[in-house]
């Protein structure tokens, strides 16, 4: 019996049928909001951060700084920037308080 030759690209995604997505895999066979809906252990949930009051607060302007520095849109959306901007706008809200 031949195997089908699997060929990388765009398809529409079987399931939903709404979504194209990138088959740049041969086991890749549904969307990613398919693929989440039938597997929900799988969605990312974020951790929370916790914030630890410091005895030497960072200023509000370094504090705005700092954010703008390390926003995910700058890298890339990855999980590194996530936190850390998540940790310093947990930080922003807790100064204003």
């Amino acid at each position: 019996m031949t195997e089908k030759q699997f060929t990388p690209g765009a398809i529409l995604c079987p399931s939903c049928k709404a979504r194209t997505f990138l088959q740049d895999q041969p086991w890749k066979r549904v969307c990613v909001s398919c693929y989440l809906q039938r597997n929900p252990s799988k969605r990312r949930t974020p951790e929370p951060v916790p914030v630890v009051a410091s005895a030497c607060p960072v200023p509000p302007d370094m504090l705005r700084r700092l954010i703008q520095l390390c926003h995910p849109d700058r890298h890339a959306n990855s999980e590194a920037a996530t936190t850390a901007t998540r940790y310093l706008l947990a930080l922003r809200k807790e100064s204003r308080a």
